[in-house]
């Protein structure tokens, strides 16, 4: 299990995520979670636009990254996509809800959105 200073010692996206597969690594799972739990992870402004233009709370959106499922990883910024871990969960009001968390001097929510 990954630990604070883990997460803290990342110094590049190619350390925080596998920028060679598509597949999401266990590892860059438990990097984003410890990252959450030890208050290490920031909102954009852009994730908080987006939570309050579709009614998503802070608290459904922690839920979603600690608790949902890792769906799918973006690694080619190229293709229009922030490199991240998209995850997923239903938020208990019928909706399914998608968080994208990315890397660039730290962890950050990128954007949060219904899906």
């Amino acid at each position: 299990m990954p630990t604070r200073e883990d997460v803290l010692a990342i110094r590049s996206i190619g350390e925080a995520f596998d920028l060679s597969s598509r597949k999401v690594r266990k590892r860059e799972v438990a990097l984003i979670r410890v990252a959450v739990a030890e208050r290490l992870i920031r909102l954009t402004d852009h994730a908080d636009d987006a939570m309050f233009d579709e009614a998503i709370s802070e608290e459904t959106m922690w839920y979603v990254v600690t608790r949902g499922r890792a769906r799918s990883k973006d690694i080619d910024e190229r293709a229009g996509r922030q490199i991240g871990i998209n995850f997923e969960a239903d938020d208990g009001r019928r909706r399914r809800i998608r968080v994208k968390v990315s890397w660039a001097v730290r962890y950050f929510v990128a954007t949060v959105h219904t899906v």
